[in-house]
C-alpha cells in the first residue's frame, strides 16, 4: 500500500466524526438513522432482491450444494471454499416490501430477473439500499429460460445508471443456477460446458476480489455512505421550506389554504388512483373476453362452410388447417390484449411515473409461445364404429337396388330360364356399382359429420386453453401494475408529505421574519451539500483504492461441485 493508502484510514476517521457530529446538529432525527449498525465479524455478503428471483437457488449454486443444505448452515457446518473469507447470507424480508434488509451488512448482492427489466418498485428499493451499503454487486438470474436477457440486461443498466447514477459502473453477472445444477448430472465434458455458461465462477471471483479480506475498509465505507445520503435529505428537506418560503402568498391564510389542498391530495391520492385501476382493467377483461369470443366465432362458421363444400382430400386437411388458423387466432388475441394493457397502463400511471420509465414496469410477458403449441388443437378422434355400420348397410342397399331394376326385365315370357342366366353378370355389375356409390356417398356424409363434431369440439378446447392464458396475463399484469402503482403512489405520497411538511413549516414562520428563515434554510442546505460533497469525495478515494489493493485468488475449489 502506497503512503497516501496509509493516510486514508486516518482521514475516514477523521472525516466520519466531522461528518456525525454536522448532521447531528442540523437533524438529530436523521444522525440517528445514519447511525451505522456495529460491522459483522467477518465479510458478509448478502443477496437481495424482488420476490421470486432465487435468492436461495443461487446461494446454493454458489456454495455447490442443494437449497436443503444452505437453509440454515453457516462455514462451521459447511466448510465450502467461498465461505472461508466471506459469508453469504439471504436475509429475512422485512416488514417493508419496498426496502431491503442490508443493514450491517458488508456488500449487496442484488438479484434482477432475467425475464423483464426492473420495475419501478424494485428501483426505489435499490435506491434505498445504495443509501445504507456501498459496495453493490448485480446478478441477473435466470438467463437459461429467457433467450432475450441481453436486451433485458442492457435496459437494467440504464434503468440503474438513471436512477442510481454511482451504481451505473458496478458489476453485471448473467448467472444460471439451473445450469449449475443439471451439470451435477452430466457428463464430464458437458458438465465443464454448463458450468461454463451458468456465470456462477466470474461471481464468485468477483465477490472475492471485492469483498475477501475488506471488511474494515467496506464497513467504513459504508458508514460513509449512510452519512452522505443523511445529509442529502437534509438538503433536500432544506431546500423544500426555502420552496415554501418562497411561494407567493398574501399572508398566513394563503398558506394554510395550501396545507389544506396538501392534506385533501394525500387522503384521495391512493382511493382514487386505485378505484380507477380496478374498473379499467374489468373493462380490459370484458374485451379481451369478447374479441376472443367473436374471432373464435368467426372461425367455427368459416369451418362449417369449407366442411360442406369439401370433397374427402378437402376434409383430410381440415385439421392441419385448422392448427394454422388457431396459431394465427391466438397470436392475434394475445397481441390485442397486449396492446391494449399497455396503453392501460401508460393511462394509469402517466401522472405518477415518467414517461421514460414506463416501458420498466412488468406488464404481462405476453407470447403466442404458451399458445400456439401444436396441442393445443387436439387430433381427430378415430371415427365410430356405426359410422363403418352404415356405409356396409349403404353397400346392401345399392345391390337391393340393382335387384329391383332388372325385375321388369325378368318378367319378360321370352325363355325366362335364358334370360334370368344372361341377366346375371348385368345385375352383378349395376349392383356393385350402386353399392359403391352409395357407400361413397355414405362416408363422405359420415366423413363430414364426423369433422363437424370435431371442430366444435376443437375450438371449444382452443376457446378454454385461451381463456386460461388471457386469465393468466391479466393477473399477472395487475399483480405487478398494482405493486408498481402502489410504489408510485408511495413516492408521490412522500413527495405530498415533505411539502405539507414545509407548508406548515412556513405557516410557523409567517408571522415571523421569512427572510431570515429561507437564509437559515439556504445555510443548512449549503452545509449539508458541504458535507455530502467531503463524503462522496472519500468514498470515491476508498473505492480507487479497494480496486487497486491486490488480494490472492481464491481457492480453485471455489468453483461450484456441481
Amino acid at each position: 500500500m502506497t503512503a497516501s493508502g496509509r493516510d486514508v484510514p486516518a482521514e475516514v476517521a477523521r472525516t466520519r466524526e466531522a461528518l456525525t457530529t454536522l448532521l447531528a446538529r442540523l437533524d438529530p432525527d436523521a444522525a440517528t438513522r445514519a447511525a451505522a449498525p456495529p460491522p459483522p465479524a467477518r465479510p458478509t455478503v448478502v443477496l437481495v432482491g424482488a420476490p421470486g428471483r432465487g435468492r436461495r437457488e443461487l446461494l446454493a449454486a454458489l456454495l455447490g450444494l442443494d437449497e436443503v443444505a444452505v437453509e440454515h448452515a453457516t462455514h462451521d457446518d459447511l466448510g465450502v471454499p467461498l465461505l472461508e473469507e466471506l459469508d453469504l447470507l439471504v436475509p429475512a424480508r422485512g416488514p417493508d416490501p419496498g426496502s431491503w434488509p442490508v443493514d450491517g451488512a458488508t456488500a449487496a448482492l442484488v438479484l434482477a430477473g432475467a425475464a423483464a427489466p426492473l420495475g419501478a418498485e424494485e428501483l426505489d428499493a435499490l435506491a434505498r439500499a445504495a443509501a445504507r451499503v456501498d459496495t453493490v454487486v448485480f446478478a441477473l438470474t435466470r438467463t437459461e429460460a429467457h433467450r432475450g436477457w441481453r436486451t433485458v440486461l442492457e435496459a437494467d443498466r440504464a434503468l440503474v445508471a438513471e436512477h442510481v447514477p454511482r451504481l451505473a459502473g458496478a458489476p453485471w453477472f448473467p448467472v444460471s443456477a439451473e445450469l449449475a445444477r443439471r451439470a451435477g448430472t452430466a457428463t464430464p465434458a458437458a458438465a465443464e460446458a454448463l458450468r461454463r455458461r451458468s456465470g456462477l465462477a466470474a461471481l464468485q471471483r468477483e465477490l472475492h476480489r471485492l469483498v475477501a479480506r475488506r471488511r474494515r475498509m467496506l464497513a467504513e465505507a459504508n458508514a460513509l455512505r449512510l452519512l452522505a445520503a443523511g445529509l442529502d435529505g437534509v438538503a433536500s428537506r432544506a431546500d423544500a421550506t426555502r420552496s415554501a418560503l418562497r411561494a407567493p402568498a398574501d399572508g398566513v391564510g394563503d398558506l394554510a389554504r395550501r396545507r389544506d389542498e396538501l392534506l385533501a391530495a394525500r387522503a384521495a391520492l391512493r382511493r382514487d388512483h386505485h378505484t380507477r385501476w380496478r374498473a379499467d382493467l374489468a373493462a380490459a377483461r370484458v374485451a379481451a373476453a369478447d374479441d376472443l369470443a367473436a374471432r373464435v366465432r368467426a372461425l367455427a362458421t368459416a369451418l362449417r362452410g369449407r366442411i360442406d363444400d369439401a370433397d374427402r382430400a378437402g376434409l383430410a386437411a381440415i385439421p392441419r388447417d385448422l392448427a394454422a388458423e388457431v396459431e394465427t387466432l391466438a397470436a392475434a388475441v394475445v397481441e390485442g390484449l397486449g396492446t391494449r394493457l399497455r396503453a392501460l397502463v401508460a393511462t394509469t400511471l402517466a401522472d405518477l411515473v415518467p414517461a421514460g420509465e414506463l416501458p420498466s414496469l412488468r406488464v404481462a410477458d405476453l407470447g403466442v409461445t404458451d399458445v400456439a403449441e401444436p396441442g393445443l388443437v387436439p387430433p381427430p378422434r378415430t371415427r365410430p364404429a356405426e359410422d363403418r355400420l352404415l356405409v356396409v348397410a349403404g353397400a346392401s342397399g345399392g345391390l337391393g337396388l340393382s335387384r329391383l331394376a332388372l325385375l321388369p326385365l325378368l318378367a319378360v315370357p321370352i325363355a325366362p330360364v335364358a334370360l334370368g342366366a344372361a341377366l346375371v353378370p348385368v345385375s352383378v355389375g349395376l349392383g356393385l356399382g350402386a353399392a359403391g356409390w352409395v357407400a361413397r356417398a355414405r362416408r363422405l356424409a359420415a366423413d363430414r359429420a364426423h369433422l363437424r363434431q370435431w371442430t366444435a369440439e376443437a375450438l371449444a378446447e382452443v376457446r378454454g386453453d385461451l381463456d386460461r392464458v388471457l386469465a393468466d396475463a391479466l393477473i399477472t399484469t395487475e399483480r405487478e401494475v398494482t405493486l408498481a402503482l402502489d410504489a408510485a403512489l408511495e413516492h408521490r405520497a412522500r413527495d405530498l408529505d415533505d411539502a405539507l411538511t414545509a407548508a406548515e413549516r412556513a405557516v410557523r414562520h409567517a408571522g415571523a421574519d421569512r427572510t431570515a428563515a429561507d437564509r437559515a434554510a439556504a445555510h443548512t442546505a449549503a452545509e449539508a451539500r458541504e458535507g455530502r460533497d467531503r463524503a462522496e469525495t472519500l468514498l470515491r478515494r476508498l473505492a480507487a483504492l479497494r480496486d487497486r489493493v491486490d488480494v490472492p485468488e481464491p481457492d480453485p475449489r471455489v468453483e461450484p461441485a456441481t
